[in-house]
């Protein structure tokens, strides 16, 4: 089932001025993207983990050393001077190390992933902070639209009453409650204004600006839902970057234990050298050396078997902690499921109420200057009137507050 619109005309004008800026939601994706060092931190780290995978593959190529010295030196006692020189070259290569090598790359690579997962988090928390800061100006916007045209009508209801006191047709306690009205309209209105200037920062603060140019937002986006029933809870779970951490700090464990458990493998290697020497300039014949060497580890006092039960424990806690970023992560997506459905069928329930409203408002009208109607009676209906415009801007941001909250609980990254 898909949904109609529920951004009502509120979301596409805006006022335009000079001196400020208008931003769309895709436009501050893009800032927010350049800007962010959440963003920029979690790639470092992505970076420094591939760099680690790569220095760790290096280690397995044959490892080759060479040296080069001169030594001179003269004995005052005897005047003898003496000299020597020499160089060598030295290399070393691994043959069988128990799989450990493999092992050890299988759990930098899962760390590789894991600060690819983290950065994919970062970017949904990133996205889900900014949203945030964009609806709060937009409804500020908005409000500051809605209260100067009640501040308007207000002014209208109060004339209108005080023409109808002084003509001596209504009493005292109603000129001041439209005048009381009319101040409370004008407070809500002010107040909204310098609203507008916080939301403003806050949004530039998410962007990452350092500039405090006021700026305002547009957005012509819809919500829509093409799921009637709910979603496949689990399905979603396996996608989210935060159980796929999870996931990959157990698959860590599993290999760092497997490496651990390879530590009382024999271990064989190939080495051999090649050095020549001199003494003073007589150069010798030259030294070549080639060996294979193999070590086992007989004794540690316990050391290994205390690292292999730690490493299985660190499963065992990984596995757990799978369970349970599984299970939050379900209820907070089916929290968030029931909670944008719940908002999305609200708003339709308030386009009915402000449709209603607005006709008794124009109907008690007419009725109170034909004197069908009391004073009480009408301002009870303008109350309504007005208490449904705050409403309905209330419903239409908070389906949008909700459609946010729904996006980060899948992950949702700010690409």
């Amino acid at each position: 089932m898909k949904f109609n619109k529920i951004l009502m005309i509120f979301l596409l004008p805006v006022l335009i001025f000079a001196e400020e800026t208008v931003l769309s939601w895709e436009t501050c994706v893009k800032e927010a993207l350049s800007n962010s060092p959440d963003l920029k931190s979690a790639k470092e780290k992505i970076f420094q983990a591939e760099k680690d995978l790569l220095a760790l593959q290096c280690g397995n190529l044959p490892q080759v050393s060479g040296s080069l010295n001169q030594n001179n030196s003269y004995t005052l006692s005897s005047g003898t001077y003496s000299a020597s020189s020499g160089y060598s070259l030295s290399g070393r290569y691994t043959l069988y190390d128990g799989n450990q090598f493999a092992f050890d790359t299988a759990v930098t690579r899962e760390r590789v992933n894991a600060a690819k997962f983290a950065y994919e988090a970062a970017s949904a928390g990133v996205r889900y902070s900014l949203r945030i800061a964009f609806l709060d100006l937009l409804k500020t916007q908005e409000l500051v639209n809605i209260t100067g045209e009640i501040k308007k009508s207000r002014k209208e209801n109060y004339d209108m009453v005080k023409l109808s006191y002084d003509a001596g047709s209504e009493h005292k306690g109603s000129v001041l409650l439209a005048e009381a009205n009319f101040l409370q309209a004008d407070y809500e209105l002010t107040a909204a204004k310098r609203n507008l200037e916080l939301a403003s920062t806050k949004l530039l603060r998410q962007l990452g600006r350092k500039n405090d140019s006021p700026v305002k937002v547009i957005s012509g986006v819809d919500i829509k839902i093409e799921q009637k029933d709910k979603p496949d809870l689990k399905k979603l779970v396996e996608s989210n970057p935060s159980y796929k951490q999870s996931l990959a700090q157990k698959n860590i464990a599993e290999y760092g234990l497997k490496s651990i458990q390879t530590t009382t493998a024999p271990q064989i290697s190939l080495s051999g050298g090649a050095g020549k020497s001199a003494s003073n300039f007589n150069w010798s014949v030259p030294d070549l050396s080639a060996g294979i060497s193999l070590s086992l580890l007989l004794f540690d006092g316990g050391k290994n078997g205390a690292q292999v039960e730690r490493a299985a424990s660190a499963i065992i806690q990984a596995e757990f902690d799978l369970i349970s970023s599984a299970f939050d992560l379900e209820v907070a997506l089916f929290n968030t499921w029931i909670n944008l459905k719940n908002s999305l069928d609200l708003v339709g329930v308030r386009n009915k109420f402000l449709e209603a409203t607005k006709s008794r408002a124009e109907i008690a009208e007419v009725q109170y200057l034909s004197g069908l109607i009391a004073f009480d009676n009408w301002t009870i209906i303008e109350d309504d009137l007005v208490n449904s415009k705050k409403s309905l801007l209330d419903a239409q941001i908070n389906s949008l507050s909700a459609e946010n909250a729904w996006l980060n609980a899948q992950g949702k990254a700010l690409e």
